[in-house]
């Protein structure tokens, strides 16, 4: 389950349910009334503190139109969407915090659409670019439920953060390998990029054959020579997993495979094989992931024409 921090999006549905639940502020969420936006110098800067603090720390938001009570989501306290806009808090955040925070979002969500009781959730990401100053000169990070002052010895190990390393999928490929008399030879792999300024040891990629079926027969080698992954039926029955083994330290600008195998399906069962199969690729290492996944049916129709013209030439050939 996705951590409320990290939704790709929020309604009035979803904060509701913070009320609801009586979620509680920790050091990746922070409830805020609606008075606490203002165009006074202190209210500006208490905005500079929180948000570089999250920024500074492992990222979090805050939402801005819930008021907390013992620091549980309390009540909608709206704010005025007409006297305080969307583009007004990012350029407070923008001026008044020493270095921009990419990545940093404001989600504005209207109550029945109404501009004037706006909530504001503001998703701020754990910076490469910490750490961040804020108005007052000082440098914020989240401690429990607040926002406190760092250490001189925590600054300093905050300008580290940059050099990390930052892997993605570079792409996967499931193609033809061969055309047989009764059956086709499939080939899929996948490869792993680093767009990062670090180099990296520990990473996976696993992919996951959803809604598998008794027509795919993965080539497994019985001794296991040259071969760098695994496979494991998850508990619903209806998934494998492959995963590869170990692999090679990947190093910036630098694009490895990660995992390739084979598997195969009775010409006669294309169809029916790729018919629900979903294949997604998931990439894990210690700073994050990165997936993709696809959908084989319109793909399949496509292999099963050249199977047809194939095999029909196959059959023609031995017996003319």
């Amino acid at each position: 389950m996705t951590e409320l921090h990290r939704l790709e999006n929020y309604d009035i549905t979803i904060l509701n349910s913070f009320i609801e639940n009586e979620v509680e502020e920790s050091i990746h969420i922070e409830f805020k009334s609606g008075e606490a936006l203002s165009k006074s110098d202190s209210k500006k800067k208490e905005v500079s503190k929180d948000v570089s603090a999250f920024a500074n720390s492992d990222g979090g938001i805050i939402v801005y139109g819930i008021s907390e009570k013992n620091h549980k989501a309390n009540k909608f306290t709206y704010v005025d969407g007409k006297v305080f806009t969307k583009e007004w808090l990012e350029q407070i955040i923008s001026t008044t915090i020493k270095r921009n925070i990419d990545g940093l979002k404001i989600h504005p969500i209207r109550n029945n659409g109404k501009i004037d009781e706006s909530i504001y959730v503001v998703q701020i990401p754990s910076s490469i670019n910490a750490p961040h100053l804020s108005r007052d000169y000082r440098f914020y990070k989240r401690y429990n439920f607040e926002s406190i002052p760092m250490e001189e010895y925590e600054i300093r190990q905050l300008y580290g953060r940059k050099v990390k390393s930052e892997l993605q999928l570079s792409g996967y490929s499931i193609r033809v390998k061969e055309i047989g008399e009764e059956e086709t030879t499939f080939t899929c792999e996948s490869g792993v990029y680093n767009v990062g300024e670090k180099y990296e040891t520990d990473y996976k990629v696993n992919i996951y054959f959803d809604n598998f079926n008794k027509h795919i027969d993965i080539k497994w080698r019985a001794d296991g020579v040259g071969r760098n992954y695994n496979y494991t039926r998850l508990l619903n029955g209806r998934t494998i997993k492959i995963a590869n083994n170990a692999l090679p330290t990947i190093y910036p600008e630098e694009t490895i495979n990660a995992i390739r195998f084979d598997f195969e399906v009775r010409n006669e069962n294309i169809l029916e094989a790729f018919e629900e199969l979903k294949i997604r690729f998931w990439l894990f290492y210690p700073n994050g992931k990165d997936e993709m996944e696809t959908d084989l049916n319109e793909w399949s129709k496509r292999i099963m024409k050249d199977v047809e013209r194939q095999t029909n030439t196959i059959y023609n050939n031995d017996h003319n």
